[in-house]
């Protein structure tokens, strides 16, 4: 019985072990780097309830925009599909033999 409690404790710790494909990207490890900094700096002006609060309010305007333009383009979308299936239905092919497609021009224009 330890034997199978070794065994699923030795499984247990496999899983645990960081995959090949898990490791952490040099860009995130700056990202993460330059927004402590910059948290860090900022707190020399403004205490931490402070940022807090202008983080948040930031997020949710950044959040508005993003779905508003979202919005904005998906109807833009909508309307430039609805246009093209009907100004291809009231046009009918032509064929024409060149420029002038021997039509006379001169005279009267009515």
């Amino acid at each position: 019985m330890s034997s199978s409690v070794a065994d699923r404790l030795k499984e247990y710790h496999r899983s645990l072990r960081p995959k090949k494909g898990d490791e952490v990207s040099m860009k995130q490890v700056a990202y993460f780097f330059g927004g402590l900094y910059a948290v860090i700096h900022l707190l020399q002006y403004f205490d931490l309830w402070t940022l807090l609060i202008v983080a948040t309010v930031g997020y949710v305007l950044y959040r508005h925009v993003q779905n508003t333009m979202q919005q904005w383009n998906m109807n833009s979308n909508e309307e430039a599909s609805a246009q093209q299936p009907a100004s291809r239905e009231g046009a009918k092919p032509t064929k024409s033999k060149g420029a002038n497609s021997g039509k006379k021009s001169g005279g009267k224009k009515s």
